[in-house]
């Protein structure tokens, strides 16, 4: 069930189901602040799947969370292609009725291969253990419990190291694809953030999220390495990472999140 009473589907093996011209949101994508919202990362891997292009590299997709996104029909429109020979972009957005609750722009760029020397990645390997996160921990099914399997561990009070493996595609009967991986794995720079704040006290949603990457994703697992967040009293943090696959660093990302302390009375138990 959903916070709002609906009834979602735990049937199908996606994030969203394609009913007509809207896009539903199953169990798999329910967020980990509200019952009865999307995932971000489930909404990053929705436009990977919207923006993603076989034959051309994404060098940039920045997304912008405009509002909550509820578990509701949603419309996505993608704009055509624009730009030359070398570089283009696209843009899509994601409406619940008229009103745009997220959107994203994708810069491609087509590949020409360039010979540069041998880099060295410290980046540490996934683990064994990695695992779907327990129910209590949100205290309902969604995203986090169902839809991606994870390992992180702090490295000092400087950075969070953590592979991620998303589970199922962003939309039923399609590919599940590296981009999609990237992008729900990049939802995760907010562990910077984590290693400042505590869950029992604060919120930190991301309103924004830009990743760059310098190569399409290879492999079962994303690996990212979030650095401590930048914060303020003004409400405001910023939060970055690395991202990593098998063969090393493949990308950054940057987030902004909007910060807010707990009423005394939300504020989980010890």
């Amino acid at each position: 069930m959903g916070g709002t009473g609906q009834v979602l589907r735990e049937d199908v093996d996606a994030l969203f189901v394609p009913e007509g011209d809207h896009l539903v949101p199953t169990v798999f994508a329910v967020g980990p602040w509200r019952p009865d919202s999307v995932h971000g990362a489930a909404v990053a891997a929705l436009f990977a799947a919207a923006l993603d292009r076989e034959e051309k590299t994404v060098a940039r997709i920045t997304l912008d969370m405009l509002a909550t996104v509820p578990l509701a029909p949603l419309h996505l429109d993608v704009t055509d292609e624009v730009g030359g020979r070398r570089v283009q972009r696209r843009t899509a957005a994601l409406r619940d009725g008229e009103r745009v609750v997220a959107q994203a722009h994708a810069m491609y760029v087509t590949e020409s291969p360039v010979e540069l020397p041998p880099s060295v990645d410290g980046f540490p390997g996934p683990p064994a253990d990695l695992a779907l996160l327990p129910e209590e921990r949100s205290g309902w099914p969604g995203f986090e419990n169902r839809s991606i399997a994870l390992h992180t561990r702090r490295a000092g009070e400087s950075s969070v190291h953590g592979w991620f493996r998303l589970l199922v595609p962003a939309v039923a009967d399609g590919p599940l694809t590296g981009l999609q991986m990237a992008l729900a794995a990049a939802d995760y720079t907010s562990a910077g953030t984590a290693l400042v704040l505590s869950l029992r006290r604060f919120t930190f949603m991301s309103i924004d999220l830009t990743v760059n990457l310098a190569r399409r994703p290879a492999g079962d697992w994303v690996g990212l390495e979030a650095a401590r967040s930048v914060l303020d009293g003004s409400g405001i943090g910023v939060a970055s990472s690395s991202l990593h696959d098998a063969q090393g660093v493949c990308g950054r990302c940057i987030e902004t999140q909007l910060v807010r302390a707990l009423p005394r009375t939300q504020r989980p138990s010890a």
